[in-house]
């Protein structure tokens, strides 16, 4: 096994700057995004079912963009994808800000969210299909685990800085997201210079929707999306519904949880690479089952928390979860598909993956609301989940060949 940092020097010098653009995008999107169920829920009066139903809403909007975001990577670039979609999700984040400020109310907040979730969902398959492009096979989990340590360090410095600024003013917390992902559309335009599919050719053939139901003709890809989803139902729960269940329930303070997501931030930062190196023999669907696994620890341990301090050990626990499972998900798709079709293979997962992230806090919100004179009824039936997603990846992992599931080179490869 090659030393740790080297997994990490070799990569292309696209792949540091994709991280860094993606730090800073992260830290304006942590800033505002887990204290908006809390404004939406403290400050305009929402339940959490319609809080809940919301971002149900929003799943749709996240989710349907991404094939068409992938295909259109393929065809025209990575970068024009990626930078544009940036600068118009920053005017977004600026007209929440205005609609709090003159107290519109929730409608003009609820259509700015929403196109903001559309255009951060154009950005993902692009990016990520980059990182394919300009790597290799071995390289992919420590690339997609770079990515993610910019990306976890905006999480860190994001939500530190917006537990402080949400006591003094919401619509402050938007303007200054607004800024930050403008920065990182400009800098991604500016630094990044695309490259043509390894082929060298980009398909020409028109997007049809029924591509999405083609992915049937590849069953290896459509199983993995779909016990994706499921696992990401379980992933989403870090955010609408741990925000509002530690501040309302166990009754931690704002600045509290910002603190628990920017250790959440600061865990992977420093140990995305070392978990990555440790689990880099492990097959990728064995990383996966593991991660789901450690993840139900943490969800059910939550339940028990009584305070701020066993908090802290949850989010440890549910952070080495997340670190198990989100670079060898996406090298498996990368795995599985061809180079002139990454764009579109990352597309299609990220619909079933966004799905789950977005209908999870209804997920979560329902759970709130009908169990919440007994949480540990919440997050048990998460952590059951996490186990299913678990099962089915070890099942999954049969029909898979030693080259598809591995992140490292096999033989003459």
């Amino acid at each position: 096994m090659r030393p740790r940092a080297g997994q990490f020097r070799t990569l292309d010098n696209r792949v540091f700057i994709m991280s860094l653009g993606w730090m800073v995008s992260s830290a304006g999107f942590a800033i505002v995004i887990p204290f908006l169920s809390i404004y939406f829920h403290e400050h305009m009066g929402l339940s959490m079912s319609a809080i809940g139903l919301f971002f149900g809403f929003t799943a749709v909007l996240r989710a349907v963009p991404q094939p068409v975001a992938g295909w259109l990577s393929d065809r025209v670039g990575r970068v024009p994808i990626m930078g544009v979609s940036q600068i118009l999700r920053s005017l977004t984040f600026a007209g929440v800000g205005y609609a709090i400020m003159s107290g519109s109310g929730f409608p003009l907040i609820a259509l700015f969210i929403s196109f903001n979730y559309i255009f951060g969902a154009v950005l993902d398959p692009a990016a990520k299909a980059m990182i394919a492009d300009v790597v290799s096979r071995d390289q992919r989990v420590s690339a997609y685990g770079l990515l993610r340590i910019g990306g976890n360090l905006g999480w860190a410095l994001g939500p530190a800085l917006g537990g402080f600024v949400s006591d003094k003013s919401f619509s402050t917390l938007f303007y200054i997201a607004g800024a930050m992902t403008a920065i990182s559309g400009v800098y991604f335009l500016v630094t990044l210079k695309d490259v043509p599919n390894r082929n060298g050719t980009r398909p020409m053939a028109g997007f049809r929707w029924r591509d999405i139901i083609d992915v049937r003709q590849d069953p290896l890809l459509l199983r993995h999306c779909l016990i994706a989803f499921v696992l990401f139902l379980v992933v989403a729960q870090l955010i609408a519904t741990l925000s509002v269940y530690t501040t309302e329930t166990v009754g931690i303070s704002r600045s509290q949880l910002g603190i628990l997501y920017a250790i959440n931030g600061f865990m992977v930062v420093f140990l995305q690479l070392p978990i990555s190196s440790l689990l880099r023999r492990v097959s990728l669907t064995g990383q996966l089952a593991s991660g789901a696994l450690v993840y139900a620890i943490g969800y059910f341990l939550v339940g028990l928390a009584a305070g701020f301090p066993f908090l802290v050990f949850c989010m440890v626990v549910i952070t080495i979860g997340e670190m198990m499972i989100s670079p060898p998900s996406l090298a498996l798709v990368a795995n599985l598909s061809s180079p002139e079709a990454y764009g579109r293979y990352m597309g299609i997962f990220g619909f079933f993956y966004t799905s789950g992230w977005s209908l999870g806090p209804t997920l979560g919100g329902l759970l709130l609301d009908v169990f919440a004179s007994r949480p540990l009824m919440i997050w048990t039936g998460i952590s059951l989940l996490a186990m299913v997603a678990g099962l089915l990846y070890i099942r999954f992992s049969r029909r898979l060949s030693e080259v598809q599931n591995s992140s490292v080179r096999i033989g003459s490869e």
